[in-house]
């Protein structure tokens, strides 16, 4: 038996960042490729893995140079909690969950709870290379193997949060 199971996600942009004349303003958002996991066999031995990926861009706005830090957090999704996220197909579940490092061991959440999140920062102003920076992260997804449930079009909604 096989079962299609897709992730979703939605992203989420951060606002404005208005800060003292001598540094930099930027605006910066995120935007998404979804960890699409395909046809899940629920004979085969193996996880079923899948990468997507988080984007962050920031512009500059206006003011001088500075650094401008970031974290990005994911929801719990479906499931409502960490420990394993769930993929849904009316009431059938199929578990998994999303991580931060591609050994597929920290769970990529809010930083509580044991999760943790991906962070970066960059220098921006009005110097050439300094306008528009970005940084992807990987999204490594897991649905754990031999998971009884029945063929139908899973999928879940991840809500990504961009702080800056």
């Amino acid at each position: 038996m096989q079962h299609t199971a897709t992730w979703i996600v939605v992203a989420a942009t951060g606002a404005l960042l208005s800060c003292p004349a001598a540094h930099a303003a930027a605006d910066c958002s995120a935007s998404t490729t979804a960890v699409a996991f395909g046809t899940y066999d629920l004979l085969a031995t193996t996880p079923d893995d899948s990468v997507g990926n988080v984007t962050v861009v920031c512009t500059y706005v206006s003011g001088g140079t500075s650094q401008v830090g970031f974290t990005v957090a994911l929801s719990a999704g479906n499931a409502g909690n960490y420990a394993q996220r769930q993929l849904k197909s009316g009431t059938a579940v199929l578990g998994y969950n999303l991580f931060t490092d591609s050994a597929r061991s920290q769970v990529w959440g809010n930083g509580g709870a044991g999760t943790t999140v991906a962070s970066g920062s960059f220098t921006i102003g009005p110097g050439a290379g300094n306008r528009r920076r970005e940084a992807s992260y990987p999204v490594y997804g897991r649905v754990p193997a031999l998971q009884d449930a029945p063929p139908g079009s899973y999928s879940d909604s991840i809500v990504v949060t961009l702080a800056f």
